[in-house]
């Protein structure tokens, strides 16, 4: 096993991803690549605090794991949820994760019924 002592877990790359629902407000998708401080920089201080991070390992493994479950069995596992929002705002992304296990992207998606 060797060491790249220029790597640490500060370099590690994730995929970030927030849903923020306030009555009145709407609901906000942040969705982001990168290290955390990069993720967190994108979001900005107000919804980087709602932040859920995945290793590129993990999002693989949940999007491919929901694939075909409804939309209620995913509700309860933080993971899973995290891939079907991820599936439902940028496909794309989703299959090249599944295809290739990493990407670099940035989203925010509002929007306000009131």
């Amino acid at each position: 096993m060797t060491t790249d002592l220029n790597s640490s877990s500060m370099d590690t790359k994730y995929v970030g991803i927030c849903e923020y629902f306030a009555t009145g407000e709407g609901v906000t998708y942040i969705i982001a690549s990168g290290t955390k401080t990069q993720i967190n920089e994108f979001a900005g201080p107000y919804f980087s605090t709602g932040l859920g991070f995945y290793s590129f390992e993990e999002m693989k493994s949940a999007l491919i794991e929901c694939e075909g479950m409804n939309e209620t069995c995913i509700m309860d596992d933080k993971r899973l949820r995290a891939a079907y929002v991820l599936q439902t705002h940028l496909p794309s992304v989703a299959d090249l994760i599944k295809q290739y296990g990493f990407g670099t992207f940035s989203y925010q998606f509002h929007y306000n019924l009131s």
